[in-house]
Protein backbone atom coordinates (compact mmCIF):
# COMPACT_ATOMS: atom_id res chain seq x y z
CA UNK A 1 0.00 0.00 0.00
CA UNK A 2 1.82 3.25 -1.09
CA UNK A 3 2.64 5.60 2.32
CA UNK A 4 0.39 8.69 1.17
CA UNK A 5 -1.64 10.59 4.23
CA UNK A 6 -4.66 10.12 2.30
CA UNK A 7 -6.56 7.39 1.33
CA UNK A 8 -5.14 5.45 -1.59
CA UNK A 9 -8.23 5.92 -4.06
CA UNK A 10 -9.09 9.13 -3.34
CA UNK A 11 -5.95 11.04 -3.42
CA UNK A 12 -6.17 12.65 -6.29
CA UNK A 13 -9.83 14.08 -5.69
CA UNK A 14 -8.21 15.86 -2.60
CA UNK A 15 -9.22 19.03 -2.77
CA UNK A 16 -6.05 20.16 -0.63
CA UNK A 17 -4.22 20.26 2.57
CA UNK A 18 -6.00 23.29 3.85
CA UNK A 19 -9.43 21.92 4.07
CA UNK A 20 -8.12 19.22 6.04
CA UNK A 21 -6.36 21.29 8.19
CA UNK A 22 -9.57 23.11 8.79
CA UNK A 23 -11.59 20.28 9.19
CA UNK A 24 -9.43 18.43 12.13
CA UNK A 25 -9.43 21.72 13.76
CA UNK A 26 -13.24 22.25 13.55
CA UNK A 27 -13.37 18.25 14.78
CA UNK A 28 -10.30 19.40 17.39
CA UNK A 29 -12.46 22.07 18.32
CA UNK A 30 -15.23 20.37 18.80
CA UNK A 31 -14.01 18.32 20.89
CA UNK A 32 -12.29 20.38 23.33
CA UNK A 33 -15.83 22.21 24.14
CA UNK A 34 -17.26 18.95 25.04
CA UNK A 35 -14.61 18.33 27.64
CA UNK A 36 -15.39 21.57 28.96
CA UNK A 37 -19.24 20.40 28.76
CA UNK A 38 -18.22 17.22 30.41
CA UNK A 39 -15.53 18.80 33.07
CA UNK A 40 -18.48 21.32 34.32
CA UNK A 41 -20.58 17.98 35.21
CA UNK A 42 -18.07 16.18 36.84
CA UNK A 43 -17.99 19.57 39.33
CA UNK A 44 -21.29 19.48 39.75
CA UNK A 45 -20.74 15.78 41.56
CA UNK A 46 -18.03 16.90 43.03
CA UNK A 47 -19.98 18.83 45.75
CA UNK A 48 -22.24 15.56 46.69
CA UNK A 49 -19.39 13.15 46.43
CA UNK A 50 -16.23 12.48 49.16
CA UNK A 51 -13.23 12.50 47.31
CA UNK A 52 -11.06 11.50 50.17
CA UNK A 53 -11.62 8.07 49.56
CA UNK A 54 -8.97 7.82 47.28
CA UNK A 55 -5.69 7.13 48.13
CA UNK A 56 -2.48 8.78 46.68
CA UNK A 57 -1.70 5.14 45.33
CA UNK A 58 -5.60 5.58 44.00
CA UNK A 59 -4.13 8.08 42.31
CA UNK A 60 -1.10 6.83 40.47
CA UNK A 61 -3.66 4.29 39.68
CA UNK A 62 -6.55 6.13 37.53
CA UNK A 63 -3.41 7.95 35.87
CA UNK A 64 -2.46 4.34 34.60
CA UNK A 65 -6.06 3.88 33.63
CA UNK A 66 -6.45 6.56 31.41
CA UNK A 67 -3.36 5.21 29.89
CA UNK A 68 -4.69 1.63 29.16
CA UNK A 69 -8.48 3.44 28.27
CA UNK A 70 -6.47 5.88 25.70
CA UNK A 71 -4.67 2.92 24.20
CA UNK A 72 -7.56 0.50 24.08
CA UNK A 73 -9.15 3.14 21.70
CA UNK A 74 -6.65 2.55 18.89
CA UNK A 75 -8.91 -0.88 18.79
CA UNK A 76 -11.74 0.85 17.51
CA UNK A 77 -10.02 2.88 15.18
CA UNK A 78 -8.44 -0.26 13.68
CA UNK A 79 -11.91 -2.05 13.96
CA UNK A 80 -12.95 1.16 11.34
CA UNK A 81 -10.28 0.74 9.42
CA UNK A 82 -11.42 -2.70 8.80
CA UNK A 83 -14.26 -1.78 8.03
CA UNK A 84 -13.89 0.52 5.37
CA UNK A 85 -11.18 -1.89 3.99
CA UNK A 86 -14.29 -3.85 3.67
CA UNK A 87 -16.10 -1.68 1.82
CA UNK A 88 -13.49 -1.48 -0.57
CA UNK A 89 -12.37 1.89 0.72
CA UNK A 90 -8.40 1.53 0.60
CA UNK A 91 -7.21 3.95 3.09
CA UNK A 92 -3.89 3.57 4.83
CA UNK A 93 -3.74 2.96 8.72
CA UNK A 94 -1.83 6.42 9.46
CA UNK A 95 -4.85 8.00 7.86
CA UNK A 96 -7.82 5.84 9.71
CA UNK A 97 -5.83 6.39 13.12
CA UNK A 98 -5.68 10.16 12.87
CA UNK A 99 -8.98 10.63 11.44
CA UNK A 100 -10.63 9.14 14.25
CA UNK A 101 -8.53 10.38 16.74
CA UNK A 102 -9.26 14.00 15.93
CA UNK A 103 -13.05 13.04 14.98
CA UNK A 104 -13.60 10.62 18.64
CA UNK A 105 -13.26 13.67 20.55
CA UNK A 106 -16.54 15.38 19.41
CA UNK A 107 -18.58 12.51 21.01
CA UNK A 108 -18.39 14.98 24.30
CA UNK A 109 -20.19 17.82 22.33
CA UNK A 110 -24.16 17.84 23.19
CA UNK A 111 -26.03 15.71 20.39
CA UNK A 112 -24.26 12.20 20.76
CA UNK A 113 -23.51 12.82 16.97
CA UNK A 114 -20.80 14.99 16.30
CA UNK A 115 -17.79 11.89 16.27
CA UNK A 116 -19.99 10.44 13.29
CA UNK A 117 -20.38 13.61 11.42
CA UNK A 118 -16.75 14.77 12.27
CA UNK A 119 -15.19 11.66 10.55
CA UNK A 120 -17.70 11.98 7.99
CA UNK A 121 -16.57 15.16 6.84
CA UNK A 122 -12.96 14.31 6.99
CA UNK A 123 -13.24 11.70 4.44
CA UNK A 124 -15.26 13.35 2.23
CA UNK A 125 -12.65 15.96 2.02
CA UNK A 126 -10.20 13.42 1.79
CA UNK A 127 -12.08 12.29 -1.75
CA UNK A 128 -14.27 9.40 -0.16
CA UNK A 129 -17.84 9.17 -0.92
CA UNK A 130 -20.53 9.83 1.72
CA UNK A 131 -22.39 6.36 0.53
CA UNK A 132 -19.24 4.20 2.09
CA UNK A 133 -18.82 6.54 5.02
CA UNK A 134 -22.30 6.23 5.72
CA UNK A 135 -22.11 2.60 5.58
CA UNK A 136 -19.08 2.38 7.47
CA UNK A 137 -20.65 3.94 10.80
CA UNK A 138 -23.72 2.07 10.18
CA UNK A 139 -21.46 -1.08 10.42
CA UNK A 140 -19.28 0.40 13.52
CA UNK A 141 -23.07 0.84 15.61
CA UNK A 142 -24.06 -2.10 14.51
CA UNK A 143 -20.82 -3.94 16.18
CA UNK A 144 -20.99 -1.99 19.15
CA UNK A 145 -24.06 -2.41 20.16
CA UNK A 146 -24.49 -6.24 19.19
CA UNK A 147 -21.30 -6.48 21.38
CA UNK A 148 -22.61 -4.74 23.95
CA UNK A 149 -25.83 -6.92 24.27
CA UNK A 150 -23.31 -9.95 24.40
CA UNK A 151 -22.29 -8.46 28.08
CA UNK A 152 -25.61 -9.07 29.05
CA UNK A 153 -25.14 -12.75 30.71
CA UNK A 154 -22.09 -11.15 32.70
CA UNK A 155 -24.78 -8.78 35.38
CA UNK A 156 -26.82 -11.96 36.18
CA UNK A 157 -24.84 -12.74 39.31
CA UNK A 158 -25.48 -9.02 40.51
CA UNK A 159 -28.96 -10.27 40.94
CA UNK A 160 -28.81 -14.24 41.22
CA UNK A 161 -25.99 -15.16 43.54
CA UNK A 162 -23.35 -13.48 43.18
CA UNK A 163 -21.59 -14.44 46.76
CA UNK A 164 -21.05 -18.07 44.64
CA UNK A 165 -18.58 -17.95 42.33
CA UNK A 166 -19.80 -20.57 40.09
CA UNK A 167 -22.90 -18.27 39.35
CA UNK A 168 -20.18 -15.85 37.76
CA UNK A 169 -18.37 -18.72 35.92
CA UNK A 170 -21.53 -19.82 34.37
CA UNK A 171 -22.51 -16.74 33.13
CA UNK A 172 -18.70 -15.97 32.26
CA UNK A 173 -18.92 -19.34 30.18
CA UNK A 174 -22.64 -18.14 28.45
CA UNK A 175 -20.55 -14.50 27.30
CA UNK A 176 -17.44 -16.33 25.98
CA UNK A 177 -19.71 -18.86 23.57
CA UNK A 178 -21.48 -15.87 22.56
CA UNK A 179 -18.82 -13.68 21.67
CA UNK A 180 -16.87 -16.61 19.98
CA UNK A 181 -20.03 -17.63 18.08
CA UNK A 182 -20.81 -13.49 16.83
CA UNK A 183 -16.79 -13.39 15.80
CA UNK A 184 -17.51 -16.30 13.23
CA UNK A 185 -20.57 -14.91 12.15
CA UNK A 186 -19.10 -11.86 11.20
CA UNK A 187 -15.57 -13.29 9.79
CA UNK A 188 -17.91 -15.94 8.09
CA UNK A 189 -21.10 -13.55 6.65
CA UNK A 190 -18.61 -10.72 6.21
CA UNK A 191 -15.08 -12.20 5.12
CA UNK A 192 -12.01 -11.68 6.98
CA UNK A 193 -12.30 -8.00 7.14
CA UNK A 194 -15.13 -7.65 9.39
CA UNK A 195 -14.04 -10.72 11.51
CA UNK A 196 -10.97 -8.97 12.05
CA UNK A 197 -13.32 -5.58 13.41
CA UNK A 198 -15.55 -7.73 15.39
CA UNK A 199 -12.77 -8.87 17.32
CA UNK A 200 -11.26 -5.55 17.95
CA UNK A 201 -14.84 -3.86 18.80
CA UNK A 202 -15.33 -6.55 21.39
CA UNK A 203 -11.47 -6.16 22.94
CA UNK A 204 -12.35 -2.51 23.79
CA UNK A 205 -15.11 -2.99 24.99
CA UNK A 206 -13.80 -5.40 27.30
CA UNK A 207 -10.71 -3.60 28.48
CA UNK A 208 -13.45 -0.53 29.06
CA UNK A 209 -15.22 -3.02 31.54
CA UNK A 210 -12.24 -3.88 33.51
CA UNK A 211 -10.85 -0.57 33.61
CA UNK A 212 -14.25 0.76 35.14
CA UNK A 213 -14.40 -2.25 37.56
CA UNK A 214 -10.43 -1.37 38.82
CA UNK A 215 -11.73 2.34 39.17
CA UNK A 216 -14.86 1.13 41.03
CA UNK A 217 -12.53 -1.23 43.34
CA UNK A 218 -9.79 2.62 44.03
CA UNK A 219 -13.07 4.15 44.80
CA UNK A 220 -13.97 1.81 47.75
CA UNK A 221 -16.09 -0.73 46.03
CA UNK A 222 -16.01 -4.39 46.78
CA UNK A 223 -14.77 -6.69 44.36
CA UNK A 224 -13.93 -10.33 44.96
CA UNK A 225 -12.89 -12.36 41.98
CA UNK A 226 -16.40 -13.59 41.13
CA UNK A 227 -17.73 -9.77 40.95
CA UNK A 228 -14.82 -8.64 38.60
CA UNK A 229 -16.72 -9.57 35.43
CA UNK A 230 -19.92 -8.63 36.81
CA UNK A 231 -18.73 -5.24 37.53
CA UNK A 232 -17.27 -5.28 33.88
CA UNK A 233 -20.46 -5.91 32.43
CA UNK A 234 -21.95 -3.59 33.71
CA UNK A 235 -20.20 -0.84 32.60
CA UNK A 236 -20.67 -2.00 29.32
CA UNK A 237 -24.29 -2.17 29.45
CA UNK A 238 -24.39 1.51 31.01
CA UNK A 239 -22.43 2.49 28.34
CA UNK A 240 -24.26 0.83 26.02
CA UNK A 241 -27.70 2.97 27.15
CA UNK A 242 -25.83 6.13 26.79
CA UNK A 243 -24.63 5.47 22.98
CA UNK A 244 -27.61 4.66 21.86
CA UNK A 245 -29.91 7.66 24.05
CA UNK A 246 -30.28 10.42 21.52
CA UNK A 247 -28.71 13.90 22.54
CA UNK A 248 -26.76 12.75 25.37
CA UNK A 249 -22.98 13.47 24.89
CA UNK A 250 -20.71 10.55 25.95
CA UNK A 251 -23.87 8.60 27.54
CA UNK A 252 -23.89 11.64 30.55
CA UNK A 253 -26.54 10.91 32.91
CA UNK A 254 -27.83 7.89 31.42
CA UNK A 255 -24.71 6.17 31.97
CA UNK A 256 -24.79 6.65 35.90
CA UNK A 257 -28.58 6.07 36.27
CA UNK A 258 -28.45 2.74 34.45
CA UNK A 259 -24.49 1.83 36.75
CA UNK A 260 -26.54 3.01 40.07
CA UNK A 261 -29.36 0.23 39.42
CA UNK A 262 -27.21 -2.58 37.76
CA UNK A 263 -24.60 -2.25 41.08
CA UNK A 264 -27.50 -1.09 44.08
CA UNK A 265 -27.08 -4.76 45.11
CA UNK A 266 -23.00 -4.91 45.74
CA UNK A 267 -22.61 -0.93 46.91
CA UNK A 268 -23.86 1.50 48.44
CA UNK A 269 -24.92 5.21 45.99
CA UNK A 270 -21.84 7.50 47.23
CA UNK A 271 -19.28 4.67 46.20
CA UNK A 272 -21.49 4.31 42.65
CA UNK A 273 -20.99 7.45 42.05
CA UNK A 274 -17.40 8.49 43.16
CA UNK A 275 -16.68 5.58 40.25
CA UNK A 276 -18.54 6.96 38.26
CA UNK A 277 -17.03 10.44 38.25
CA UNK A 278 -13.36 9.62 38.75
CA UNK A 279 -14.59 6.94 35.49
CA UNK A 280 -15.52 9.91 33.51
CA UNK A 281 -11.85 11.78 34.34
CA UNK A 282 -10.50 8.27 33.28
CA UNK A 283 -12.22 8.07 30.21
CA UNK A 284 -11.93 12.28 29.18
CA UNK A 285 -8.30 12.18 29.95
CA UNK A 286 -7.78 8.76 27.95
CA UNK A 287 -9.74 10.04 25.08
CA UNK A 288 -7.43 13.19 25.03
CA UNK A 289 -4.27 10.31 24.92
CA UNK A 290 -5.82 8.46 22.09
CA UNK A 291 -5.87 11.96 20.52
CA UNK A 292 -2.38 12.92 20.83
CA UNK A 293 -1.43 8.79 20.42
CA UNK A 294 -3.47 8.69 17.10
CA UNK A 295 -1.71 11.48 15.83
CA UNK A 296 1.87 10.47 16.86
CA UNK A 297 1.23 6.82 15.18
CA UNK A 298 -0.84 8.16 12.56
CA UNK A 299 2.20 10.16 11.48
CA UNK A 300 4.60 7.03 12.43
CA UNK A 301 2.24 4.49 10.35
CA UNK A 302 2.81 7.06 7.06
CA UNK A 303 6.38 7.55 7.52
CA UNK A 304 7.66 4.18 8.61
Amino acid sequence: MPKSDLPTAAAAAFPGRRARTWLNGIGALLGLAGVVFVVLRLKGYAGEIDADRITPAGFLGLAALALVYGASNLLLALGWWRILLHLRVETTRGWALRTYATSQLAKYVPGNIFQFAGRQAIGVAAGIGNGPLAKSTALELAFLIGGGVLFSPLVLPLFVGHAAGGTAAAAAAVFVALTLLAIWLAARLGGPALGAAARRYMAFLAVSGIVFAATYRIAGGELSGSLVLPVAGAYVLAWLAGLVTPGAPAGIGVREAVLLFLLGGIGSPPVILLAVVIGRAVTVLGDLVFYLMGGALGRRSLNG
